[in-house]
Parts: C-alpha cells; sequence; structure tokens
C-alpha cells in the first residue's frame, strides 16, 4: 500500500515537472514565433493616388508606377543630372551623330527572361513606327537606325546631333519577346506589364487599387519595401482623411490642406519646388484669340502674385514662362504685369467697346467665352474662378466650366486650364507642346499654335550641340514666346506631399508636372 502511495505521489510529481515544462517550452515557441514575425512583417506602402490610369506601358503613356515597374537606359540622380541606368556606360562619335550604349549582363525581365540589346531595339523601333499611338514619337525623330552590335551593345545612328537623347532615354524599356508581332496599343501586356525595374506587378483592381511587389532579383539590389498600394482616390479631401487616419501612407495635399496637415503629429510634409506651371490656354482656332493685342490684353489683366498667394498659399512662384526652373531660362524675357490699364487700352486698340452691360463688344459679338478645368483639380478650378472675377473687371464675361477628365478635349476648348512642366532638358515639353508639327499626330500642341519663328528656333536648339548657344536659342524662343502667346501664364506650384512618419529613406529634387518624381527613389523607401 505504502508503495503505492509513493507511486501515485512520484506520477503526480512528474505530471507536474512536465505541464511546466510544457508550458515554459510553449512559451518560448510563442515568444519566437511572435518575433519572427514581427521581424518579417510585410512592409507595405499605400499611396492615396489622384487618379486611374488607362493602361501601364512607358511607350504609350505616362503613369507615377512606370518607375517602379520599368527601367530605362538612363535615369536622372538627385540633381537631375543624367547617370547609367540599364546602360553601364556609353560614347558619343565627335560628329554627334552616333551613340554606343554598353549593357549591363545582370538584367532579368520580372518573368525570368534575361534583358538585351533586342530590347532596346525594339522599344525604341516601336516608339517610331507610325502605328503606335505614343506621345514620345516626336523625342526620338532624330534617331534614324538602332543596330545590335551584339547582345549588350547597342548603336544609335542619328540624322541630326541631338543633346536630349540621353535624357529622353530614361524612358523605361519594354520587352521584346512579350510584345513582338502584336499590337501594341491594345496589348494585354497594359494591363499586365512586365519591367525590369524595382517592382513587380501583381494585381489591378479597376476603381480600386494597382499593386505592385518588390522584385528581389532587381539588378540594384531588392527594395526594403514588400509591396506598394496605389489606391485609387481622385476626390482630395478623401486623400487628406485617410492620411490623417492612417488608411494610406502618402498623399499628394492642396495648398488649403497644407496648415491642417501640418498639426497632424504623425504625418510629415515636404514641400518640394516643381516645374510645374498652371496657364490659361489660348485655343487659336477660335476667332477670339485670333488678334494677338487680346492675348496681351488679358494676359495684362491677371493678378499672379493674388492668385500665388491666395489659391496656393504662397507654396510656388509667379509665373512668366515656361523654362524658369531650367538652365536655359531668360529671366530678362518680357514680362505682363498686372495692369488693368494697358489691358482695356489694348482692347480699345483690337476694336472691343463697352456694351450697355459694359461687357465688350465687337462686331455685334460679346467678348464671352468658357474657360474649362478638370473637376477634380481644386486648384484649376480655383483659377478659372479667380481668371472670370479678374476680367469682368475690364469688360470681359468668361465662364468656368469644370469637368470630368472623361468628357475633357482640350483642343476643343475655348480656354483651358492646362497644367504641363518639366525639370529635364529644355527641349522636353517645348518642342512638344509649341512646335507646329505637335498639333495632329499624338503631339501636344492642343492650341493649333503655329508660329515660323518659334518652330525654328526650336528646331535649332534642340539639334545644337554647345551649351551656351542652347540657351541663347531657348532665350530668343521666350521672347516670341511673350510676343506671341499662346498660353497666360500664372503660376508655378510646389508639389506639397503628407507622408507617414514611419516612412524613411525619401530624397527630394526637383519635380516635373503635378509633383511627377516624388517616388523616384522608392527602392531605397523603408517602414519602420
Amino acid at each position: 500500500m505504502k508503495i503505492k502511495r509513493m507511486l501515485a505521489a512520484f506520477m503526480v510529481l512528474m505530471l507536474v515537472i512536465l505541464t511546466v515544462a510544457a508550458a515554459g517550452c510553449a512559451g518560448k515557441s510563442e515568444k519566437a514565433v511572435t518575433g519572427k514575425q514581427s521581424e518579417n512583417k510585410e512592409k507595405v506602402l499605400v499611396y492615396g493616388a489622384e487618379f486611374e490610369y488607362d493602361k501601364v506601358n512607358p511607350v504609350l503613356a505616362t503613369t507615377n508606377v512606370d518607375n517602379l515597374i520599368f527601367t530605362g537606359l538612363t535615369k536622372f540622380n538627385e540633381k537631375n543630372e543624367v547617370i547609367p541606368d540599364l546602360a553601364e556606360s556609353w560614347s558619343i562619335s565627335s560628329d554627334g551623330l552616333t551613340y554606343t550604349f554598353k549593357l549591363r549582363k545582370d538584367v532579368k525581365w520580372h518573368d525570368g527572361q534575361p534583358f538585351n540589346a533586342g530590347d532596346v531595339k525594339f522599344t525604341l523601333d516601336t516608339i517610331l513606327d507610325p502605328r503606335t499611338n505614343t506621345p514620345v514619337k516626336s523625342e526620338f525623330e532624330q534617331v534614324k537606325e538602332v543596330k545590335v552590335i551584339d547582345d549588350y551593345t547597342v548603336e544609335l545612328k542619328l540624322a541630326k546631333p541631338f543633346p536630349p537623347l540621353l535624357d529622353k532615354l530614361s524612358i523605361g524599356i519594354v520587352p521584346k519577346h512579350l510584345l513582338e508581332g502584336k499590337d501594341i496599343n491594345s496589348a494585354d501586356f497594359n494591363n499586365n506589364p512586365v519591367g525590369t525595374g524595382p517592382f513587380k506587378f501583381k494585381e489591378w483592381q479597376r476603381g480600386k487599387a494597382f499593386t505592385v511587389v518588390a522584385n528581389d532579383s532587381f539588378y540594384n539590389g531588392r527594395p526594403k519595401l514588400d509591396k506598394v498600394i496605389f489606391k485609387f482616390l481622385p476626390d482630395p479631401n478623401v486623400r487628406a482623411l485617410q492620411l490623417e487616419t492612417g488608411e494610406i501612407d502618402l498623399a499628394y495635399l492642396e495648398p488649403d490642406q497644407l496648415e491642417r496637415m501640418q498639426k497632424v503629429d504623425r504625418i510629415k510634409v515636404y514641400q518640394v519646388p516643381t516645374a510645374d506651371y498652371r496657364v490659361m490656354m489660348y485655343n487659336m482656332k477660335s476667332p477670339l484669340w485670333q488678334d494677338v493685342r487680346v492675348r496681351k490684353a488679358v494676359n495684362y489683366a491677371i493678378d499672379r502674385q493674388a492668385v500665388l498667394d491666395g489659391i496656393l498659399k504662397g507654396k510656388g512662384q509667379v509665373a512668366y514662362g515656361p523654362l524658369q526652373l531650367s538652365w536655359a531660362n531668360n529671366p530678362n524675357v518680357t514680362k505682363y504685369d498686372y495692369d488693368l490699364n494697358k489691358a482695356k487700352a489694348l482692347l480699345a486698340e483690337a476694336g472691343w467697346k463697352p456694351g450697355p452691360d459694359g461687357i465688350l463688344v465687337k462686331n455685334g459679338k460679346k467678348f464671352e467665352f468658357k474657360i474649362t478645368c478638370p473637376v477634380t483639380d481644386p486648384v484649376r478650378v480655383s483659377i478659372a474662378n479667380a481668371l472670370v472675377t479678374e476680367l469682368k473687371k475690364i469688360g470681359i464675361a468668361a465662364t468656368p466650366e469644370p469637368l470630368d477628365w472623361s468628357v475633357i478635349k482640350i483642343p476643343e476648348c475655348e480656354a483651358f486650364i492646362l497644367g504641363w512642366g518639366s525639370p529635364f532638358d529644355p527641349d522636353d515639353h517645348t518642342y512638344k507642346l509649341f512646335h507646329s508639327s505637335q498639333i495632329a499626330n499624338g503631339g501636344n500642341n492642343h492650341m493649333s499654335y503655329r508660329n515660323p519663328k518659334v518652330d525654328k528656333l526650336l528646331e535649332e536648339a534642340r539639334t545644337t550641340v554647345d551649351k551656351n548657344k542652347r540657351k541663347e536659342l531657348y532665350g530668343q524662343f521666350q521672347q516670341e514666346l511673350a510676343n506671341d502667346p499662346p498660353y497666360n501664364f500664372i503660376v508655378y506650384l510646389d508639389a506639397l506631399y503628407g507622408v507617414n512618419k514611419n516612412i524613411t529613406g525619401i530624397k527630394t529634387r526637383t519635380l516635373g508636372h503635378h509633383g511627377a518624381g516624388f517616388l523616384w527613389n522608392i527602392e531605397e523607401w523603408d517602414k519602420q
């Protein structure tokens, strides 16, 4: 009996020991798993995107996901200087007509296929193909021939010297093996892109979000972020609210949201200079704008400083031309300072007289027109409203017309609040906007502007090698643009971004249109 009691006690003791040991092991195991999960927690950045894309293909359109998925032969550093990317190096012949590029040998497409010179030739040949609906054709029109020397050497032959070429070659290269023999304009590739960039396409939920994931095989090293989600939020108020609540990590802010966001502890606001200007575009097909005196009068009638202070809250600068942030800017160009008396005198000289209601009249027709602007862009809507108020002071009856982008046809608008600008070579967004060859065929001369002097100056400037001579030519171009204005330059905007403070690694540089380029070094970003 005694032995039985001792055995029972021993068994109870062993059970207690085993239970404690098991609990200890379970505790250690649970802590180990929790720690591992914490270490491996997915780093996801959610970007509140202002609009959805129609297609993702750098040959056909520009989106803010391009530089995540695709890379070019060149890219830009923090000073917007051209540096190598897919190209390791290049050489230029003494006559400026032959460019030879040596390509990296460690690059793979997101589907695992090797990148080579054939992809470069395919991309450039596709851009130059008349059947391709691309907005960048004019940027490569000097390229006469693309030759594959070997798998990792490609040669470009030019018709004329073209100094902006290295800038232009930052365009993303697309894969020959996936697009050859297909109509690139309608290929399924445009909905399921494959590139060589730091992130790979994962999913596109139309109307909701576009998702990319880290490219483990990226030639410059795997990005620190695991996933980036572009959440489509066209309403700026919704973007701001979701940034405050933490539903998104990053958003482009409107000037009137700045003060509010600066009070949110977890948000850091970045104010970045841009080459992004806002203008009122004159449609030169309209009889209203044929007389240059009328366009000059309207230019004199706008108080740009009031627009800058009131609408942009001082975040930007007054505009007078398209190259103010460029090395080619001409600060001595004729400027249209606010002068209502000059405006009225020019209109009277052009034959416009006040009618019974104070609205100007000529040949029985009132001076009235619509100023179209995208309804989802508060700054443009506010500028349109401000112009309406200013123009009323000189007898012009303008009406704001805020519309959805889906129904706006810029070349058909009487006047339009246009946004444009580039921080790169001055050829970028001058030739394609103001040269008469760009009125149709995919060009961006939406106002149908024709000026032989401007055409000649832009042609010469883009094919002149000497930088000082180029600056002189662009200076003359800017003066001619002031003499015969197709635009009413209003303001340049600073880009305002609200970012969750736990996002690190962000570097800023002068940005392009609508703050384009803020994600330029996103492969270096991290989330704490």
